[in-house]
């Protein structure tokens, strides 16, 4: 019964090497996409909040000025880049672990 745990095992930590080699690539190019791409959902975010702003001050339509205003929410860095940033948190954590796996 010994044997058949350690073969299961062994062949689990076979399996999971690509998946570390592949995570171990992708996840700092990721980050350095994201760093730039923050940077530009940041500028977005700015601009769509002040069209949305100024729209509403000027006596535009009330519900498409809120609508800019949601849009650069969702742009802005607390908004979709943060869920993105969540994401690759989890990939570098999946690695990690994986990589606790293997080496135990």
């Amino acid at each position: 019964m010994k044997g058949a745990v350690f073969t299961m095992k062994l062949l689990f930590k076979v399996i999971s090497l690509p998946f570390i080699l592949t995570l171990s690539i992708i996840n700092p190019f990721l980050t350095f996409l994201f760093c730039i791409s923050e940077k530009i959902c940041t500028l977005v975010a700015f601009l769509l909040a002040g069209f949305g702003i100024l729209m509403w001050l000027t006596g535009m339509s009330l519900f498409h000025s809120a609508a800019l205003v949601i849009m650069g929410f969702l742009v802005s860095p607390f908004g979709l880049p943060g869920v993105i940033q969540w994401l690759i948190e989890r990939m570098y954590d999946l690695n990690d672990a994986l990589k606790s796996f293997v080496t135990s």
